[in-house]
């Protein structure tokens, strides 16, 4: 796992962890990000926690959503459960190898045993989440899993931290199991 910043620092891309390829744009992430988080900030509904994800091929997003727990009135309508779904639809098989996932927060236990499930090929997400992240913290999924994605944590991490942090602040209602 590498963090998004590591990349900047040192001007230089990442090696995956799963093949040879290495990434020397940190932009071509960053950019699908960008429209990620985009949409959490223009999203008005503030019953739902913010957590928004896409779907990318070929640096093209193919599905993108935000959790939709409340609205669907079911804990498993989380924004990377939903993307997936669309995503194997979408493109008619049960794997994503080729596919990449953006999302604001580290992925929960659910969300990274359905990315194991599905073989996606990079996670990139934007927050880590000490308390219910599992891929750098808790379960760490990946850690024993036979399918081991490109990783990326801590793409434009403040921003996320910040929108995450504004909502928990603003919806007392709401107990922070996300952050620190």
């Amino acid at each position: 796992m590498v963090r998004a910043s590591a990349c900047h620092a040192e001007g230089r891309g990442f090696k995956s962890r799963r093949s040879r390829h290495y990434c020397s744009h940190v932009m071509y992430f960053e950019s699908i990000m960008e429209e990620v988080i985009s949409r959490i900030e223009s999203d008005s509904n503030t019953a739902e926690i913010p957590i928004w994800a896409a779907i990318a091929v070929n640096d093209e997003i193919i599905s993108i959503s935000g959790n939709m727990v409340e609205q669907q009135r079911s804990s498993l309508m989380h924004a990377e459960f939903i993307v997936v779904l669309e995503a194997l639809q979408k493109l008619q098989t049960k794997y994503l190898c080729e596919a990449s996932l953006y999302v604001t927060l580290e992925p929960c236990v659910l969300c990274s045993s359905v990315l194991e499930k599905v073989r996606i090929k990079d996670i990139f997400f934007g927050a880590y989440s000490p308390k219910t992240g599992a891929i750098v913290h808790g379960a760490r999924v990946f850690e024993t899993s036979l399918h081991k994605p490109n990783i990326i944590g801590g793409i434009q991490e403040e921003r996320c931290s910040r929108i995450l942090k504004k909502f928990f602040d603003n919806n007392s209602e709401y107990v922070d199991d996300t952050m620190n």
